[in-house]
């Protein structure tokens, strides 16, 4: 099926479920950045090397004369790096994290702004299929006992993302 036919069909979808239009064309917009941003994690090594602060750590180090110290920093974000050594976070440490993985966050809480109180954002990381999912106030009863991988949701249809590998 054509981006055009998923795109018109997604829309007419979530506008009958009480989505206004905007908010769909934005939706529509967020899981292009969003799949973008997948593929670029999982097939790009330069994605991963471009390394930032984790948004929550209160210090970062840099090299100033050949030397190098920790300089205080005010935390502006959640804390999105792994928790290794085990137990670095208890101890207040955090390790730097891929600047993709800052990006996709920022692009998820858009989305989640997007949509009225009542229906849920889901995002995932695999771009082979839909990126981002939402879900509808009208479903919580056919999804009432089902884990998180097994929730009926309308898939945002990404637009091609012009990458080439």
């Amino acid at each position: 099926m054509s981006y055009t036919r998923e795109r018109e069909l997604f829309i007419a979808r979530v506008t009958a479920e009480g989505l206004p239009f905007g908010n769909a064309q934005l939706l529509l917009r967020y899981a292009t950045t969003i799949n973008r941003l997948a593929e670029l994690a999982c097939s790009s090594e330069a994605a991963d090397r471009d390394r930032i602060p984790c948004p929550a750590a209160t210090t970062y180090t840099r090299a100033i004369k050949g030397e190098r110290r920790e300089l205080p920093r005010k935390p502006n974000g959640p804390c999105l790096c792994d928790d290794y050594p085990a137990g670095s976070h208890a101890a207040g440490r955090h390790s730097d994290i891929p600047r993709i993985t800052l990006q996709d966050y920022r692009a998820e809480q858009r989305a989640k702004k997007a949509v009225p109180a009542g229906w849920t954002v889901i995002t995932e990381g695999d771009p082979r299929g839909c990126t981002l999912r939402i879900i509808p106030p009208s479903y919580a009863e056919r999804n009432a006992g089902k884990d998180r991988f097994n929730l009926d949701a309308i898939g945002v249809p990404a637009g091609p993302s012009g990458l080439r590998f």
